[in-house]
């Protein structure tokens, strides 16, 4: 089976011989996944995760630790370039608060209607690229962070290139 390509200038399309629309209004009951999903779409990691590490970065800066404190912040802003395939599920259910079939109440987050919309997006074949593309624009400011961390990155790779052999950790 070939992949499919969602055509995101449309307001809607089939899948599993279901009707799909994107809506750009959510409900109070959505918004607030919305929010849970975020930093986990954006960072890889949920918000705890996030929330604990920012805490150790802010005790090592206090403690006069600076280097431990960036550290911490350097591997969390890395975390945006890697991993992305582990993201799939967290960026997929953002989407489906975004997407909605024909009859579905759009006033409640349902978790069991959002497992059948990944299901159906997976049964027919659409390509995830296209969600991710649709997941990242609804994270405010990710596109571009992004595209810097990666410039960053291939910066440093150069230059790790052209030193004398050490290798940082």
């Amino acid at each position: 089976m070939e992949v499919k390509r969602l055509n995101l200038k449309d307001n809607s399309f089939m899948a599993n011989g279901r009707k799909y629309f994107y809506s750009s209004r959510m409900s109070i009951d959505r918004f607030m996944e919305f929010e849970r999903l975020q930093a986990h779409v954006g960072f890889g990691k949920d918000f705890k995760h996030i929330y604990d590490k920012l805490k150790d970065c802010y005790n090592h800066l206090n403690g006069n630790r600076l280097a431990d404190g960036a550290v911490i912040v350097h591997n969390l802003i890395n975390g945006i370039a890697q991993n992305l395939e582990k993201r799939e599920h967290p960026m997929l259910q953002m989407c489906a608060l975004f997407i909605n079939r024909e009859d579905e109440n759009v006033d409640v987050f349902d978790e069991d209607m959002t497992t059948q919309k990944i299901n159906d997006w997976k049964k027919e074949g659409y390509s995830v690229e296209d969600f991710f593309q649709l997941a990242f624009n609804f994270v405010e400011g990710f596109i571009p962070a992004y595209n810097e961390i990666i410039q960053n990155i291939s910066e440093e790779a150069e230059k790790a290139l052209s030193s004398t052999g050490k290798s940082e950790s």
